[in-house]
């Protein structure tokens, strides 16, 4: 009789092992599916830009003064095309 209820304490033991082992392993499982969604961009809140509105509408400024590079560019396009007609 002792050893009748000692297996069945075992059976049930090992049965709630065996359930705590695949609850784990689909909580592993999750929270894996969930930071791939996270990195790939599917997010489920909206991304508010953060900080001083003025500073995210602010214009940019240009570093470099458009009329001279243009000049600069169009002059060697140009010096480069009569080159490419006198050869011809």
């Amino acid at each position: 009789m002792l050893v009748v209820f000692v297996t069945r304490i075992k059976h049930k033991v090992l049965k709630g092992l065996r359930f705590a082992l695949v609850l784990t392993i689909l909580a592993i499982l999750l929270v894996q599916l969930a930071s791939l969604l996270k990195t790939s961009g599917f997010s489920t809140q909206e991304k508010i830009p953060s900080g001083n509105p003025m500073k995210v509408s602010a214009p940019v400024v240009e570093a470099c003064d458009h009329e001279r590079e243009h000049g600069i560019l169009e002059k060697l396009i140009e010096q480069l095309l009569k080159y490419k007609q006198g050869e011809k």
